[in-house]
């Protein structure tokens, strides 16, 4: 595998573990943030290329994000750069795991170091929701890694009317406009067990990104909003020499 050199400054994130699969979170870096977005917004007003027909979501705007937008920009090294980031956490986290429960720390240590990650963007797009769309239950096919990133706060002021407004309480807790489910993303792993987390809610936040397997299934939830909910996604396909991060053959 090639190794690249990358002009991206320093990104900061998260690998968090609320069940099997890792997820990684983050926030675009500022430089990186105001080329993504006029990319973004540009894909929007171009609408050149319809991305609805390889995807699960029922939203009208959803545009594809072609090789050319990225070739040789800063942006396409950010992608490239999180996704193969995440690939070696993951195998960090194996390592760490190792330490704590075997003696023979030497090998461990020595595979390690020779641990490398290749990547490959395999596709992207733009989702441009509107009040009362949805992305239903879903996976990624024909990857190992996806990913998506936001570009406004899904809260109190985007939310114009809660779905269900006289229902104050989800599961015990009470909630007002902004602090429920609505246009939010949820993972999903399993089903809720006795002392173990099964899905994961995360509230879109602008500059927020998120990387995670492409077969943990996923959901975005409906809303009712006079804007609209902008975010890319990309697929990638990461390559490795060690076992947990791997796609296909190696």
């Amino acid at each position: 595998m090639s190794e690249r050199k990358y002009r991206v400054e320093k990104i900061n994130y998260e690998v968090l573990t609320p069940f099997g699969p890792s997820v990684m979170t983050g926030t675009i870096p500022k430089n990186i943030y105001v080329q993504f977005k006029d990319m973004v917004e540009g894909i929007v007003k171009e609408k050149k290329e319809s991305h609805a027909e390889r995807l699960a979501g029922r939203i009208e705007e959803e545009w594809t994000i072609g090789e050319e937008y990225l070739w040789q920009t800063q942006v396409e090294e950010f992608l490239i750069s999180v996704a193969q980031q995440y690939g070696e956490e993951v195998i960090e986290r194996y390592y760490f795991n190792q330490f704590r429960l075997d003696s023979i720390t030497d090998y461990h240590e020595e595979s390690k170091k020779t641990s490398k990650v290749g990547c490959n963007i395999v596709g992207g797009w733009v989702n441009e929701m509107k009040s009362s769309e949805y992305n239903p239950i879903h996976y990624h096919p024909f990857c190992n890694v996806t990913s998506v990133f936001f570009f406004n706060n899904i809260d109190e002021e985007f939310i114009k009317e809660m779905i269900a407004p006289n229902n104050k309480v989800i599961s015990g807790a009470p909630i007002e406009n902004g602090t429920s489910g609505d246009g939010t993303l949820e993972l999903i792993y399993k089903s809720m067990g006795y002392f173990e987390q099964g899905t994961l809610r995360i509230r879109p936040k602008e500059g927020m990104f998120l990387l995670f397997p492409s077969s943990l299934l996923h959901t975005v939830y409906p809303f009712i909003s006079d804007k609209r909910r902008l975010s890319a996604s990309f697929n990638f396909i990461l390559q490795s020499n060690h076992g947990v991060v791997n796609f296909g053959e190696r």
